[in-house]
């Protein structure tokens, strides 16, 4: 006959097997790259796509400067060396020169603050990099610790479901019949101890003749509120 003491020590294996396997669970789920990584990636990602963006301005800048010098020299020529007398065409050749200089001049204030744009992009990717490599660092120690902790869960499991198979080989059909269908509906938590003449799984008091008939343990009894196998205390 199985007793309610065999089903309460059938029980503790299962809430075991149970828990490891809630822990697997939770391990499979933490397995992989986590936000926080992602994230660290992405901002490296961000910060290289503004630096680049930064020196392709600058590139452009530098060769709207050389444009700009290539048509000073020429006109400065023409100013300075003499072959131009006219007054007027002096005057025009002078304001010539003068425009491109401001707008040289404005390329080179634009020049300057795209500069000071990289340096500080520069800075960023740097910064973004060693953010990144820090959360990899600790992303990889976790996960060493994660598949350390599933495979010993794994282990455990693997132990507990042998010896619930030796637990069950002995056990009547019947009374494992109903151990299963009230543990599917009772969060794991079929088998209820007695203490103090209550039941522990509902924490209500029993009448006197259910506790004898438990503590005789004849045969299975259950709880008169929860229906929870009892079993002496």
């Amino acid at each position: 006959m199985t007793s309610a003491a065999d089903l309460f020590g059938l029980q503790e294996i299962d809430l075991g097997r149970d828990t490891r396997r809630a822990l697997i669970a939770d391990v499979d789920s933490r397995l992989g790259e986590t936000e926080d990584l992602v994230a660290a990636r992405e901002a490296v990602v961000t910060a290289a796509a503004a630096l680049a963006d930064l020196r392709r301005r600058q590139q452009a800048i530098e060769e709207q400067l050389e444009d700009l010098d290539a048509k000073i020299r020429p006109v400065e020529q023409k100013l300075y060396g003499g072959t131009v007398r006219n007054p007027k065409e002096l005057t025009d050749l002078q304001r010539e020169v003068d425009l491109f200089k401001r707008q040289r001049g404005k390329l080179d204030d634009e020049g300057l603050g795209n500069m000071e744009g990289i340096e500080a992009a520069e800075a960023a990717v740097r910064e973004a990099k060693l953010a990144c490599s820090q959360a990899e660092a600790t992303w990889r120690v976790d996960q060493d610790e994660l598949r350390e902790t599933r495979g010993r869960a794994e282990h455990e499991l693997a132990r507990l479901e042998e010896e619930r198979q030796r637990r069950v080989a002995g056990m009547d059909s019947q009374s494992l019949g109903i151990y299963e269908a009230l543990r599917g509906v009772k969060q794991g938590r079929a088998v209820a101890r007695i203490e103090r003449g209550a039941c522990q799984g509902c924490r209500l008091s029993l009448p006197t003749y259910v506790v004898q008939r438990a503590r005789s343990a004849v045969a299975l009894v259950q709880c008169p509120s929860c229906e929870r196998i009892l079993v002496g205390g």
